[in-house]
């Protein structure tokens, strides 16, 4: 006899009592609490999210508002009480960390609540100890295939072999838990992928190196734990998997989970990116015909005269094959398009994602043959992953390069099947286009559009309850846009809360007459060095915005000395420097000046003195040319709506809500946010624009 299914849980007197406890011994118990009212209708929409089966809450919760606080407060006590899971994922790494070192243990310590944390990454965000070992010459290199080398093996150099030592002696010491995050040395991008493993190529608890294993300790701590926090790209990752990984749950079933999307605005380019798929024709016939190598390797090791229902030479014959039609593929692209030289980054794109019919039989074909390849791969790491136990390093190194073959082979299968895939009737298509590297390689790509069917499929459907937020998601036109973008249902709580600082009169918005538009290549930088030579204030903090490196480094070249010298630039040194050097200065009571594109428009937290102005050298809509854009504007137009209006506004009034936020952090901040871009006042839109930014003090013209 099957067990029913367990009651819908609803949010009842006693679970409202708990959340009202928590609040009063968060507020009795913490330095300096203010009572905001955003904050308390805060979290009544999340209790009513979280606290019933099926809930969805959507909260624009502006600077001010302690967003953390509000979902901790509902989250914690509603998920202990219904023993589930609180899942809390991130967009960013900053927020992952600060919620995690910072805002849950204190509010833990204020609400007197006992609960166990953890922290969920990918795997390749950890020290892999394995191969850390077999960098430093513990383990062969090569010799596995005879003269061949490893299928992904790159020359390792002796500094960077150095590194690899020093980070296993400090996390076999202790002093270091083993996240690359937070590694004790600067790693390169080629060290980084020489000591992680992916799950393809991981021997999870069948490792010689499993009892020392950083992955396996924090996925351990995740499996345990009543709050993890975790960021978009692992939480879609563990729902698209069945939240099964090496064998170990990644996160908790969905079933499980009371999930909260902090900076939710981002789950929706993150749900776009896990449908994507993309190959290098040429990096791929390459490997491809490798591949005969592990093939033989994987044979004599089963001692079977079948893996995956075929013979050795069977096998061998379709990765020749899968090869060839790669090659031929490649001169057929290059008959059809052949990019200009004087091109920075070539590109074609099918129009609203359809291929040319002349390319559909080798698609289809190559979509058949490397699925067939796929499947023997991963048949064939199944059966050598069965062998023997314990430190028999050649079968586990075997093991570890049949993983990585299936994946790559899987990851050629996913292009493939997407450019093969017919677009459904009525909705969005996928799009598809052709990149064409330095190398003159061409990189096939395929990708969703919109990402309301992905996140439809992997979270509204699955997961127990969830709550969205963040400080931008209306982009000034309410929640339609959002809510379409994403996939919401239509039953979900949608507000949008006050922001508790006196806006007003806390800052102003100041659009001045600039003399030239942004588009203006030559003299628009020109004319942002001359406003801010006259106009910053170079005493205090400011921050400049920047949608392009070209611009940023061209405008900081246009400078005076005596000017320049008090600016500190995006990537001339790490990003955590260049703010700990610019809140130095202004502790100091020097002048600093932080010039910086999206990623520093987003999450930095510069109080006082630190940020006074901020400038926003044009509006950031997204990128005309970018294919996924540039294909949904296709299918929109095509259907009578304007792509400009549903697509470029509300993403620019997004970003430009988030560029304002860096300002106000308190409510004793004051400043000024300027923006450059003459475009506000002479296109029709710039008032929209204009009208649905914060409510600062307006200076127009």
């Amino acid at each position: 006899m099957s067990e029913s299914a367990p009651a819908p849980r609803q949010l009842d007197d006693a679970l409202k009592d708990a959340v009202r406890h928590t609040y009063t011994q968060l507020q009795a118990n913490t330095p300096g609490f203010k009572l905001r009212r955003a904050q308390s209708q805060m979290i009544a929409a999340v209790s009513r999210a979280l606290g019933n089966s099926g809930g969805v809450a959507v909260v624009e919760a502006p600077t001010g508002v302690g967003k953390s606080l509000g979902y901790l407060t509902a989250g914690v006590p509603i998920a202990l009480a219904s023993k589930k899971t609180l899942v809390i994922s991130t967009g960013t790494v900053a927020l992952q960390g600060q919620l995690f070192e910072r805002d849950i243990p204190n509010f833990l310590k204020a609400t007197g609540i006992e609960a166990t944390v953890a922290l969920a990454k990918g795997r390749t965000r950890y020290l892999c100890t394995r191969n850390a070992a077999e960098v430093q010459g513990e383990g062969s290199q090569d010799g596995l295939f005879g003269d061949e080398p490893a299928l992904f093996d790159r020359p390792i150099a002796p500094v960077e072999i150095d590194v690899a030592a020093r980070l296993a002696e400090a996390w076999l010491g202790g002093s270091w838990d083993g996240d690359l995050d937070n590694a004790p040395e600067a790693i390169t991008p080629n060290l980084r992928s020489a000591i992680t493993t992916p799950a393809s190529g991981c021997a999870g608890r069948r490792c010689a190196y499993a009892a020392n294993c950083p992955v396996l300790r924090a996925r351990t701590k995740v499996r345990e734990a009543q709050i993890v926090v975790t960021n978009h790209a692992l939480l879609l990752s563990a729902l698209s998997l069945g939240d099964v990984d090496a064998g170990q749950p990644l996160l908790a079933p969905p079933s499980d989970m009371l999930l909260v999307l902090d900076e939710g605005h981002h789950i929706g380019n993150v749900a776009i990116d896990q449908g994507a798929a993309s190959l290098a024709l040429d990096a791929m016939g390459r490997r491809s015909n490798r591949l005969q190598v592990l093939i033989n390797a994987a044979y004599r090791a089963v001692d079977k005269d079948t893996i995956g229902n075929l013979h050795p030479n069977e096998a061998i014959e379709l990765a020749a094959r899968v090869s060839k039609l790669l090659k031929a593929f490649r001169d057929q692209v290059a008959m059809g398009w052949q990019p200009s030289d004087e091109t920075l980054e070539p590109q074609w794109r099918a129009p609203e994602g359809r291929l040319p019919e002349a390319w559909m039989p080798a698609v289809h074909e190559l979509a058949e043959d490397t699925r067939a390849l796929f499947n023997w791969f991963h048949a064939a790491t199944s059966l050598v992953a069965k062998g023997k136990d314990g430190a028999d390093a050649a079968r586990e190194k075997l093991q570890r390069n049949l993983g990585m073959a299936s994946e790559m082979v899987q990851a050629m299968h996913e292009l493939w099947s997407v450019w093969k895939r017919e677009d459904a009737d009525g909705a969005p298509p996928m799009a598809r286009w052709i990149t064409q590297d330095r190398d003159g390689d061409f990189i096939l790509h395929g990708s969703p559009i919109s990402a309301a069917q992905v996140l439809r499929k992997l979270m509204w459907d699955s997961v127990d309850s969830v709550v969205m937020t963040s400080a931008t998601l209306t982009g000034g036109g309410g929640f339609q846009a959002l809510a379409i973008d994403n996939g919401i249902p239509d039953d979900a709580e949608m507000i949008a809360l006050s922001s508790p600082f006196d806006l007003e009169n806390q800052a102003e918005l100041i659009v001045p007459p600039f003399p030239v538009p942004p588009d203006d290549r030559q003299r628009h930088p020109i004319e942002v060095a001359n406003y801010l030579e006259k106009e910053l204030d170079w005493d205090k903090g400011s921050m400049v915005l920047f949608t392009s490196r070209w611009k940023m480094e061209k405008v900081a070249s246009l400078l005076p000395s005596r000017r320049r010298e008090r600016v500190l630039v995006q990537g001339e040194t790490a990003k955590q420097k260049m703010i700990d050097e610019h809140l130095r200065r202004t502790a100091a009571g020097e002048g600093s000046v932080l010039f910086g594109l999206n990623s520093f428009g987003e999450g930095l937290d510069l109080p006082g003195e630190a940020c006074t102005t901020v400038v926003i050298t044009q509006v950031p809509f997204a990128v005309p040319t970018d294919p996924q854009t540039a294909t949904l504007g296709e299918w929109l137009e095509r259907r009578g709506h304007n792509a400009f209006n549903l697509i470029a506004i509300p993403h620019a009034l997004r970003t430009l809500t988030q560029f304002a936020g860096r300002l106000i952090r308190t409510s004793e901040d004051h400043g000024r946010v300027i923006i450059l871009d003459s475009r506000l006042l002479t296109r029709r839109y710039g008032q929209r624009i204009i009208d649905a930014l914060p409510p600062f003090k307006r200076v127009i013209g």
